[in-house]
């Protein structure tokens, strides 16, 4: 971790700054009064009595704030400054450069400036985050993420601090709560982005966009645009840019405050189920350890519904280390086994499996991480060069109810068998497919051969592979590597493009294969 409390910018930031006219080209020049205990500063108060209402710090507190040098980051920056004399606060900040933007070099030669200019320990963190996600089979923004947060902790460490303060603000909680509920989600999802976590605090997150920016322009202080969040790249960009405008011009112009408000109600709500189902959790286990735990059905069935989605999604999060990737459906699956037969057992992402016995439902996990499922030679299953094994994925599927193999490049490929209820909806996912399990003989994950084909209707005519990858447009230098689910050469799965039609969910399936990559695109 390098750290700097005295170098300025060390290049030019050129045609990148909102908010002038104080520039970073000129550090020295910016009023140091804009970050001086000021009178009558109402967001400076605003955000001093949210802190205190949120209890995000305390007299004392050394604060690392983390700083990317857009406006949300600055002004959380600024206004911590401004507030550290009056509550006793040290303040240090973090930028990480995760060497994606080619400009990424001077965001974080304007955040050393800031920080030289306002006297502020500055620390560095920088991270080949499109490496990183590849070797973590995750998504840039999963990867981002995790890059971030691992560097704010090591920077607190040696900071001293006891608290980090990241920018999210009011906006960030609505949209948040949106790309939750379309997503689908619980309680807990609803409740969107919390004010503290941990040691992670969120002092703007009852400021609105707008604010900050006004507030901003008001001081002087400029900002860096990140051209990113500028585009519909993401999924999270298109509800800030296309929905929620929308929704204000058209339905309501405080569409976006209503949204945040509601988030923080449900936000208390979550809590307060949440110890509720913890205690009446203690009343229906039967047994615990660290990776299994037995559910008594009466017990559990005398419990409010409410209840017993809340106690299921606590006790899945413990097991699974999170619950990443665990949504409502999933929860529902499992609380449908309370009703069934013994015998009847649902698999759930992140290898966890629930089945019910003799009056217990049993919740365990089965694999400590993705991609690392025992094979049924004892080893792991993983791909080879290419995305190719000759291993029968089947067979593990047989033996364990799921499967996972590495597909380098692309993320981790899941396979979870169930039984199929005819209510459940299929995920319209690119990486994401459901196959009736009763229709396939094997299940081996390869690139193409001579010979290949895949059934292209209901009446199962066959197409040949080369002959659909030309259809399909797909460039003669992605065909080769091209990882396939083949069942001796009738083509399974053309992952990322279609499915054969002869392992379609229909009217009469009863078993499914449901069929993820984690780390795909959008993560689907």
């Amino acid at each position: 971790m390098d750290t700097d409390t005295t170098k300025e910018t060390d290049r030019p930031v050129k045609e990148k700054r909102a908010g002038l006219p104080k520039t970073a080209e000129q550090p020295e020049q910016m009023d140091r009064q804009a970050c001086q205990v000021g009178q009558k500063d109402r967001l400076a108060e605003k955000v001093r009595r949210y802190m205190e209402q949120e209890k995000m710090a305390r007299r004392g507190s050394r604060i690392l704030a983390g700083v990317s040098g857009g406006a949300d980051s600055v002004c959380l920056l600024a206004l911590l400054v401004r507030l550290s004399e009056e509550c006793g606060w040290q303040i240090g900040a973090i930028h990480v450069n995760h060497r994606i933007r080619e400009e990424a070099g001077e965001d974080a030669a304007y955040v050393r400036g800031l920080c030289a200019e306002w006297n502020v320990p500055f620390f560095l963190k920088e991270e080949d985050v499109k490496k990183k996600a590849g070797e973590w089979h995750m998504s840039l923004e999963e990867a981002g993420r995790k890059v971030r947060y691992q560097a704010f902790e090591e920077a607190a460490e040696q900071f001293g601090a006891d608290r980090i303060a990241v920018a999210h603000n009011r906006n960030d909680r609505a949209e948040t709560l949106l790309f939750h509920l379309f997503r689908g989600t619980g309680l807990k999802g609803m409740g969107s982005i919390r004010p503290v976590r941990g040691k992670i605090i969120r002092p703007l997150l009852d400021t609105g966009r707008e604010e900050i920016e006004e507030w901003l322009k008001k001081n002087g202080i400029s900002w860096c645009m990140d051209a990113s969040n500028e585009t519909d790249d993401y999924t999270r960009n298109r509800i800030r840019r296309r929905v929620i405008p929308y929704v204000e011009e058209e339905i309501c112009g405080e569409a976006g405050l209503h949204l945040a408000q509601a988030a923080g109600l449900l936000a208390q709500v979550s809590d307060y189920m949440d110890g509720q189902a913890r205690a009446r959790l203690e009343k229906c286990l039967v047994f615990r350890t660290e990776k299994t735990a037995g559910l008594d059905v009466q017990a559990f069935l005398a419990s409010d519904g409410l209840l017993q989605t809340q106690m299921l999604k606590v006790l899945v999060e413990e097991l699974s280390e999170g619950g990443k990737d665990i949504g409502q459906r999933h929860i529902l699956d499992v609380q449908a086994l309370f009703a069934r037969q013994s015998g009847r057992r649902r698999m759930l992402p992140g290898g966890l499996e629930a089945r019910r016995e003799f009056g217990r439902v049993i919740l365990e996990r089965k694999m400590e991480t993705a991609g690392e499922t025992p094979s049924a030679q004892g080893g792991k299953t993983s791909s080879g060069r290419g995305g190719e094994t000759e291993a029968d994925l089947l067979e593990e599927v047989r033996r364990t109810g799921s499967a996972a193999v590495e597909i380098p490049g692309m993320g981790t490929l899941e396979i979870i068998l169930s039984d199929w209820e005819k209510s459940q909806g299929i995920e319209q996912k690119a990486y994401t497919k459901w196959l009736d399990y009763d229709r396939i003989k094997s299940l081996v994950l390869r690139t193409r051969r001579p010979g290949d084909y895949l059934a292209i209707n209901d009446r199962l005519q066959r197409k040949s592979l080369k002959e659909y990858l030309i259809q399909e447009k797909v460039p003669a230098d992605e065909r080769e590597p091209l990882p396939l689910l083949a069942d001796g050469s009738h083509i399974l799965w053309v992952i990322g493009h279609r499915i054969s039609s002869a392992v379609k969910v229909t009217e009469s399936t009863e078993r499914v294969l449901r069929i993820h990559i984690r780390g795909g695109k959008e993560n689907g």
